[in-house]
C-alpha cells in the first residue's frame, strides 16, 4: 500500500480542524492516517503521539464507535513493538550522511555555501558540484565550508546509492576536517561516523570498525559516555557487531545506548538551553552554533510544533545581534507563516512577528516591505490594544517612518531614472509620409 504524503496530511487535518472542530472525530481520522504514515517511515515517537491523540478523542466520542478504537489500539501495539526492538542494519531504506551540527566554536569558519536540494536530484547533484569548485576558488583550498559542501554532495549520491562515488568525498571532507580542526576535534567525529555507516553500508566491516571505534572515542572524551551523539556512534557500532557474530560486545553497546538516551535526555532541549545561555553572555558565535543545532534537530518537528518557532526565533535574534539582517529575514519570514497558519490572520502573535521582520527589512533599506509589515502589525495591534497602547504608538511611528523612507527612495529613482515619452512607430510612418 503507498504510503500518503505527511505534508498532505497535515493540510487536511487543519481543514478538518477548522471546519469540525479540534475534538471531531474528523480530525480523529486523520490523525490515525497521520499515524499510519509515520509507522511506515519507523517516526515511532511521532506515530505514538498522533494515534494516542486519536484515541482520547474517539474515546470521548458520543456515540462511542468499537471498531475505530479497536483500529486505533491495534496500530498502538505495532508502534510500541516496533519501537522495542533494536533497530537492524537491514531495516534501513537507504545509506545516509551526517551532517551533525556539533558545535565547533575553534577555528570559526562562515558557512559560504547554500546548495540548493533541486528536483530531481541529478540537477542538485550538479549544482553542488559547481558550489564546491566556487568555494575552493573563493577560499584558495580546504576550508570548514568546503568540508561541509562535500558532505552534502555525498549525501546527494546516497540517494541514488551511488556509492563509490560518496567514499573520495567523505575521505576528502574528513581530511580536511582533520587538517584545520586537530585528527581529536569533536567535529571530526562526524566524518568518521560518515565513513564508518559507508563502509557498513558496503560489507567491509574492518574498515567500519576502524572510523566508529574512532568516531565512538573522541565522543566519549569530549562529550562522557551518555551523550546522545556518542549512543548514536555506538547504535551503529553495534550493528556491525552483530553482523560479525560478535553479539556480547553488541548487546553491552545497545545497552549503552539506552542508558545514554534515558540518562541525557532530549538533544532539542539541551542545546536550547545552551543557546540561551550563550545568548544571555553575549557569546552570540556560540549561540549561533547552538541554535544551528537546535534547527536541525526541528527536521522532523510537526510545523506546529512550538519548539521549531522558538528556534526559529531565537537563531534569528542571534543573527539580529551580529547584524546579520539577511540571514534573520527568512527565519522571521517562516515565523509569521507559521503564525498566520495556526492562528489567523489577526491574532497578537501575528502582529509581533510581523513587526520582527518589518524591522528586520528596514535595517536591509527594504522600506516598502517593512511599511506593509508595519502596517499589518497596527491594524492588528489598533483593534486588540488600542491606538493609545504604548506598543501601538511605537509601531505607528515605525510605519509612518518606513513609509516615509520607501517615498523617498522612490523619488530618487525616478530622479535618476526619469523616463522618456516616446512615439510609437505608426507616429514615426505617419511623418515620414507627410514630409
Amino acid at each position: 500500500m503507498k504510503t500518503e504524503s505527511i505534508d498532505v496530511l497535515e493540510k487536511h487535518l487543519k481543514l478538518q480542524a477548522s471546519i469540525h472542530g479540534p475534538n471531531s472525530v474528523q480530525v480523529a481520522r486523520v490523525l490515525v492516517r497521520i499515524g499510519s504514515a509515520l509507522l511506515e517511515q519507523r517516526r515511532y515517537s511521532d506515530a505514538e503521539e498522533a494515534l494516542r491523540r486519536a484515541l482520547s478523542i474517539e474515546e470521548a466520542a458520543s456515540p462511542v464507535d468499537p471498531s475505530s478504537i479497536a483500529e486505533i489500539k491495534h496500530l498502538l501495539d505495532r508502534v510500541l513493538q516496533e519501537k522495542s526492538q533494536p533497530a537492524s542494519f537491514d531495516d534501513l531504506d537507504i545509506l545516509k550522511v551526517s551532517s551533525d551540527k556539533i558545535p565547533a566554536f575553534t577555528p570559526t569558519v562562515e558557512p559560504l555555501y547554500n546548495i540548493k536540494k533541486a528536483d530531481p536530484i541529478d540537477t542538485a547533484i550538479a549544482d553542488a558540484q559547481l558550489e564546491i569548485h566556487r568555494l575552493k576558488q573563493a577560499g584558495g583550498g580546504d576550508s570548514i565550508a568546503v568540508a561541509d559542501a562535500l558532505n552534502r554532495l555525498a549525501e546527494l549520491y546516497s540517494r541514488k546509492e551511488m556509492l563509490d562515488e560518496m567514499e573520495p568525498l567523505l575521505k576528502e571532507a574528513l581530511r580536511m576536517r582533520e587538517a584545520i580542526c586537530g585528527e581529536s576535534h569533536l567535529s571530526v567525529s562526524t566524518d568518521l561516523k560518515n565513513l564508518g555507516r559507508l563502509y557498513l553500508f558496503k560489507g567491509n566491516y574492518q574498515l567500519a570498525e576502524t572510523f566508529l571505534a574512532r568516531a565512538m572515542a573522541i565522543r566519549e572524551r569530549s562529550l562522557g559516555p551518555f551523550h546522545s551523539y556518542v549512543a548514536d556512534v555506538a547504535e551503529l557500532y553495534a550493528r556491525l557487531l552483530r553482523k560479525v557474530d560478535r553479539l556480547p560486545e553488541a548487546e553491552k553497546l545497545e545497552a549503552l545506548v539506552a542508558e545514554s538516551r534515558t540518562k541525557y535526555g532530549s538533544d532539542w532541549e539541551k542545546l536550547k538551553s545552551s543557546g540561551q545561555k550563550a545568548l544571555e553572555d553575549g557569546n552570540f558565535l556560540e549561540a549561533q552554533a547552538f541554535w544551528l543545532a537546535a534547527l536541525e534537530e526541528t527536521a522532523d518537528f510537526r510545523f506546529d510544533d512550538p519548539r521549531l518557532t522558538m528556534t526559529l526565533e531565537n537563531l534569528a535574534e542571534v543573527y539580529w545581534r551580529r547584524n546579520k539582517f539577511d540571514k534573520a529575514e527568512p527565519l522571521c519570514k517562516q515565523v509569521l507563516q507559521i503564525a498566520e497558519s495556526m492562528l489567523g490572520p489577526e491574532h497578537t502573535d501575528v502582529a509581533l512577528a510581523a513587526n520582527n521582520l518589518a524591522l528586520v527589512c528596514e535595517k536591509q533599506g527594504k522600506y516598502a516591505e517593512a511599511a506593509i509589515l508595519f502596517q499589518q502589525a497596527l491594524a492588528i495591534g489598533e483593534k486588540f490594544l488600542g491606538s493609545s497602547h504604548p506598543d501601538v504608538v511605537q509601531i505607528r511611528d515605525s510605519h509612518s517612518r518606513a513609509r516615509d523612507m520607501a517615498h523617498r527612495q522612490l523619488e530618487e529613482k525616478l530622479k535618476k531614472e526619469p523616463g522618456r515619452w516616446n512615439k510609437s512607430g505608426w507616429w514615426k510612418a505617419y511623418q515620414k509620409d507627410q514630409e
